[in-house]
């Protein structure tokens, strides 16, 4: 449930900056697993997260384009336990994924300095981001605000 200091500036930019901390780091670590795993070069990790050309990532072929595909799909599926422990408030648990999810578009034209046309690209970060929302709120509702209250005269 949502307290009155979770609607403050200030706690929600605090927030924010934990869930996007968080959300790199839990993509990073994902690229790394996905790099050994696949034996990609080492050097392609720094952009690992924000390849959007169809042939660095797509599920369809079998090196570091699906590493790279395989990254933000598992890290869309991780950042369910993140929504859970830093957002802590149903109707706020949306903001934070799109939130993520638009600067990770922004930070993915910046470093390409191209825009991505890459329809599997496009159609995964969509399709995280909506069942990522939905599934956060859902979590957050079922695991936070309809726990039982422990009443100290029943």
């Amino acid at each position: 449930m949502a307290s009155k200091t979770d609607w403050e500036t200030k706690t929600i930019f605090k927030k924010l900056i934990l869930y996007l901390l968080g959300y790199y780091i839990v993509y990073y670590v994902w690229s790394i697993i996905l790099v050994g795993a696949l034996h990609v070069d080492w050097h392609q990790l720094g952009k690992y997260p924000f390849r959007i050309q169809r042939s660095e990532f797509s599920p369809h072929r079998r090196d570091d384009a699906l590493g790279a595909w395989l990254a933000m799909v598992l890290t869309y599926i991780c950042c369910m336990g993140l929504t859970y422990g830093v957002v802590k408030a149903t109707r706020k648990s949306w903001d934070y994924v799109v939130t993520s999810s638009v600067l990770h578009l922004l930070l993915c034209i910046i470093i390409n300095q191209a825009f991505p046309v890459n329809w599997i690209w496009w159609l995964t970060i969509l399709l995280a981001s909506f069942i990522l929302s939905v599934v956060s709120e859902v979590v957050n509702y079922y695991l936070r605000d309809m726990r039982e209250i422990a009443l100290d005269n029943v």
